[in-house]
């Protein structure tokens, strides 16, 4: 039956992805059928230890699998520090720039309260038993937002790298804005204009009459709009200026696209297909409200710096939640119930 349902998972992905791969469910049905798939292997290796008669050996397998997992969440805390330490460092201390550092705090916070229980337990084991059901009930929602996060950013690099790869060719790339320096681009738009170029001629090659849409409003902060500053950048990288189309007024992704199919209606392109580059750890979401939005197209992303990516998938995974908020109000308070339940017994025991 398990392995029946890994199957069944597994076809639903792939049938939901033939017709539009930009749906998050895709990352969901493929997040459960490899963890269900886990789950199984790890049975049956137990089984199999388990069949040699020999308890003691059955016993330290588990524990050193629990041991690895326990220090692998470690490393992920210490890690996620470091990172945010060298965010705050190198972009400075805006709230965006602490979400590395937030959430390193937190796992390592739910690992020292398993550290606590398992002190605990030498010589209290009421208090180390009320500890561990505390652990399970916040586990439950932690557990939760680990899984959409998971499906989340899996998918998202899978979606990148299969777009990147077979992506049809496209009537018009859209290259979103992202901040200038004076009247230059900065290294991050830098490094989406170079891969709306390629994107650009990959496809003019494959026989399509492309244009690319340079997509970005002028800021409060800004001396020119963004457009006009990467279409600058572009004609100096050699691009000629008649494959440019400037978008100039948006403020944010939505309007970047629907502003941008509105000067691609302009110029004859009424239903075409679009391809939207950004940078790699904003692709997916990209994609997806491209999909909301019933364009045509897929998504593109550009590299970017190893240090930065942390924090920035984090935030694009906080506009996921945010953006599906009612479904997760509802899921994350089912799995809240648990902690619910034990605070009321807990309160009622005290009085």
């Amino acid at each position: 039956m398990g392995w029946a349902l890994v199957a069944l998972l597994a076809l639903a992905a792939g049938v939901t992805a033939w017709q539009d791969p930009r749906r998050l469910r895709i990352g969901v049905y493929l997040t459960l059928a490899i963890g269900l798939a886990v789950v199984g292997l790890l049975g049956r290796l137990a089984l199999l230890i388990a069949g040699s008669d020999d308890p003691l050996r059955l016993a330290w397998a588990l524990l050193i699998a629990l041991g690895v997992a326990f220090s692998a969440v470690v490393v992920l805390g210490l890690a996620s520090v470091a990172n945010g330490i060298l965010m705050i460092r190198r972009e400075g201390r805006r709230p965006a720039n602490l979400l590395s550092l937030v959430f390193g705090l937190g796992v390592l916070g739910y690992c020292a309260l398993i550290v606590v229980m398992w002190w605990v337990d030498r010589n209290h084991t009421d208090v180390a038993l009320e500890l561990f059901f505390w652990i399970v009930a916040i586990g439950v929602p932690l557990g939760y937002l680990a899984f959409v996060f998971v499906a989340f950013v899996g998918y998202g690099l899978l979606y990148g790298w299969a777009a990147d790869r077979w992506a049809r060719p496209v009537d018009a790339v859209i290259v979103l804005g992202a901040g200038l320096s004076g009247e230059r681009v900065t290294p991050l738009l830098a490094s989406r204009l170079d891969r709306g170029r390629q994107a650009l001629e990959r496809s003019r090659s494959r026989g399509k009459d492309t244009h690319l849409i340079c997509s970005g409003g002028q800021g409060p902060d800004e001396v020119v709009p963004e457009a006009v500053a990467m279409a600058n950048h572009l004609a100096e990288q050699g691009v000629d200026r008649d494959l440019l189309w400037l978008e100039d007024a948006s403020t944010s992704t939505e309007e970047n696209l629907r502003f941008s199919a509105r000067v691609a209606a302009e110029h004859g392109v009424e239903s075409g297909r679009f391809a939207v580059v950004t940078n790699d750890f904003h692709v997916l979401r990209a994609a997806l409200l491209l999909h909301r939005m019933g364009l045509e197209g897929h998504g593109l992303g550009a590299r970017t710096a190893r240090y930065f990516w942390p924090s920035a998938i984090l935030r694009e995974y906080a506009a996921i939640l945010w953006e599906h908020r009612r479904l997760n109000t509802v899921l994350l308070a089912l799995s809240c119930v648990p902690m619910a339940l034990l605070l009321v017994r807990t309160v009622a025991s005290g009085t």
